[in-house]
């Protein structure tokens, strides 16, 4: 005997009309459970999903546009020291320099004893883009996987 036996039966003892009306209101019963159940949970799901990557690619937009005019944007100028401009560029990166000596006023030698290899090459690329290039540069790699910075750097001919 079956699962569904008992309700077979039942349905078979029904008279030809009480037949109709019972799959009628099953079959409405089962498009009321299709339409919602999933058809419009999904719908709704399908129209955010849409939002949100709308919403994502104006996002990116908005940091390429952003990063546009960062590459686009003159380097600025300082007129002080090198020196002094490497120290305060490391300290807004949170790099410790274990040397910064003054090779007069247009260069300096820098070495920064442990950093993390993306932060290090961020640092010479925030340096270049105040207008202060390397002229030498020796990164080290250590076994915990920072590396050594010595780099000798001099403001670029303007």
């Amino acid at each position: 005997m079956t699962l569904f036996a008992p309700v077979r039966d039942w349905y078979v003892a029904l008279t030809r009309r009480e037949q109709v009306l019972v799959g009628t209101a099953a079959a409405i019963a089962g498009v009321l459970l299709l339409v919602y159940g999933l058809i419009l949970p999904l719908g709704a799901a399908h129209d955010a999903a849409h939002v949100r990557h709308r919403d994502a690619v104006m996002a990116a937009g908005r940091v390429m546009a952003g990063l546009q005019q960062l590459e686009n944007a003159p380097p600025a100028r300082g007129g002080g020291p090198v020196s002094q401009a490497v120290a305060q560029l490391a300290a807004s990166e949170g790099l410790v320099l274990q040397s910064n000596e003054a090779r007069g006023n247009g260069s300096a030698v820098v070495i920064v004893p442990t950093a993390a290899p993306g932060s290090a090459l961020a640092f010479l690329d925030m340096l270049q883009r105040q207008g202060i290039v390397a002229q030498q540069v020796t990164i080290t790699p250590a076994a915990d996987g920072s590396v050594s910075l010595n780099a000798t750097l001099s403001r670029a001919a303007q």
